[in-house]
């Protein structure tokens, strides 16, 4: 059975990931007497726990994600368990579990993988089967997480096939489908979630991502928030997409109850506050292709910080040519609460038909790469995330933009600092370079602006 699900979501505006436990507490107190009668026999394949062990390792587990405390004495015990039973389900089910929920997913991932092949003992066996569901989706949470999406859709389709009515699956498939362009696959899962589910409000809010039009992406949020009146994310983004339909009363009653300071509610001010409504949209493809629509594809595409890429691979093919900027070592330093390193590909550079990629620190590489003449940018997708990585890419590519190239950035708005990243470095490079700028398009769920110089 499914004793507890926990949610956990890296950041608040984005896509919320379901990661789920699947163990039987009253199964396991019903062995003990039933284990305690079985002859005991040399551990020869170090998988030999007691029943009181197994129990306790679970209840510090489940205590420590009921509480949302910290995971130290859950990690620290199975640790030590390990030394002894390095072959036991259990310790690894619990650092799996646990390394996922604090997000130290290399770490999820091996004690996951190990989980997986792990051939039990006869009374660990039933542990084993009635989790496997819940280990390969939060396997696959890990992997998506690092950025291995194709590794991760075999796993949530292993858990899927395992269990078809594991909602929690079909959503956080969903958002891997989204994270790959697939929406009407994506839609498809988070409706499946919800016919599972027709309570999780989780589902609804994610489902919400793959629209296309204010008036669904509205309706689909009010379900949301029906099914968790205090869900803010939901409340605050439902106020401010009225609001940027001409009805701000809701807004309005946000700044009034002590809201204001809520880097959302800060994020849909400033969008209130321009001249001129931008174009509202719900997923990062839908951005791009707008972006893509405004820019001249005789031109080239430039992208400050690649990753795995994703965006690269979608947005390249509009273009002429493609100029890729990474070190694909992670950040270059700490991000708020994202640690340096975070966002690495461990040195894999994509290999991305027409495009070139150019390895290393940007301070290290882009002086010498627009040193020489390089062609003029239709469109820039800057996603360095960093103030100091973006205003080092927007002084160094001047000299390839103009007022007809497009400006995409993907971390503009809602996280809790945004306004000194890369809407910091914007401003900066404007006041510098005697530039304004137009907001085309924004999306609050993604956190992305589409910009045009003047």
């Amino acid at each position: 059975m499914r004793g507890f699900r926990h949610q956990h979501t890296s950041d608040l505006s984005a896509s919320l990931t379901c990661s789920t436990m699947a163990f039987d507490i009253d199964y396991l107190e019903n062995q003990v007497d039933v284990v305690n009668d079985v002859p005991r026999r040399a551990d020869v394949n170090g998988q030999e726990l007691s029943v009181s062990v197994k129990l306790l390792i679970m209840k510090l587990l489940v205590k420590a994600l009921l509480s949302k405390s910290n995971f130290d004495a859950a990690i620290s015990m199975a640790d030590e368990l390990l030394q002894d039973a390095p072959n036991s389900v259990y310790p690894h089910y619990a650092l799996g579990t646990a390394f996922s929920k604090i997000g130290d997913n290399n770490k999820a991932v091996y004690h996951c993988r190990r989980f997986l092949e792990i051939e039990p003992i006869a009374c660990d066996l039933k542990f084993k089967q009635d989790n496997l569901a819940t280990v390969y989706n939060n396997l696959a949470v890990s992997l998506k997480t690092l950025g291995f999406l194709d590794q991760a859709e075999i796993e949530f389709k292993q858990a899927l096939a395992l269990d078809d009515q594991f909602a929690a699956a079909y959503n956080n498939y969903g958002n891997l489908l989204n994270d790959k362009a697939r929406l009407p696959e994506a839609r498809h899962c988070f409706m499946r979630a919800i016919e599972i589910n027709p309570e999780d409000h989780i589902a609804y809010w994610n489902l919400h991502a793959t629209s296309n039009e204010m008036s669904e992406a509205q309706s689909i949020i009010e379900a949301c928030i029906s099914k968790s009146p205090t869900d803010e994310i939901a409340i605050f983004t439902l106020a401010g997409l009225r609001a940027c339909s001409g009805d701000e009363r809701a807004f309005n009653e946000l700044l009034e109850y002590g809201f204001s300071n809520e880097p959302l509610v800060r994020s849909i001010e400033w969008v209130l506050s321009l001249p001129k409504m931008p174009e509202i949209h719900f997923n990062r493809w839908s951005i791009y292709d707008r972006a893509i629509a405004l820019s001249d594809s005789q031109r080239a595409f430039y992208e400050f910080g690649v990753w795995m890429g994703d965006s690269f691979s979608y947005i390249v093919p509009s273009f002429a040519t493609g100029f890729g900027f990474d070190s694909f070592q992670g950040l270059p330093e700490d991000w708020g609460v994202v640690p340096r390193g975070t966002y690495s590909s461990r040195g894999r550079v994509p290999d991305i038909e027409n495009s070139k990629f150019i390895v290393g620190e940007f301070a290290n590489t882009l002086p010498a790469f627009f040193a020489d003449n390089q062609p003029m940018a239709g469109l820039i997708n800057f996603d360095a995330d960093l103030y100091s990585s973006t205003i080092t890419a927007l002084t160094n590519a001047r000299p390839v933009i103009d007022k007809n190239t497009t400006l995409v950035f993907d971390e503009f708005i809602v996280n809790n600092n945004w306004e000194q990243d890369e809407f910091k470095a914007l401003n900066e490079f404007c006041e510098i370079y005697g530039f304004k700028y137009d907001v085309v398009a924004i999306s609050l769920f993604t956190k992305q602006v589409v910009c045009r110089l003047r």
